[in-house]
């Protein structure tokens, strides 16, 4: 069986409060994403960014 690694891309940075509240919205959405690099990145998977980049779009 073939198993695949999701690649990430970073679609926020910031400080610990404003990645929360991204997390936050991507999560109201449906979209999948984790924290990374000490609580100050937002990443997400890459069939996932066009989502990402629609909720984040309008609140940054």
């Amino acid at each position: 069986m073939k198993t695949s690694k999701l690649s990430f891309i970073d679609v926020f940075s910031g400080a610990p409060w404003e990645v929360m509240l991204i997390m936050n919205l991507l999560q109201e959405a449906n979209v999948k994403a984790e924290v990374s690099d000490a609580g100050m990145r937002v990443s997400v998977p890459k069939e996932s960014y066009a989502a990402a980049a629609r909720v984040i779009g309008g609140r940054i």
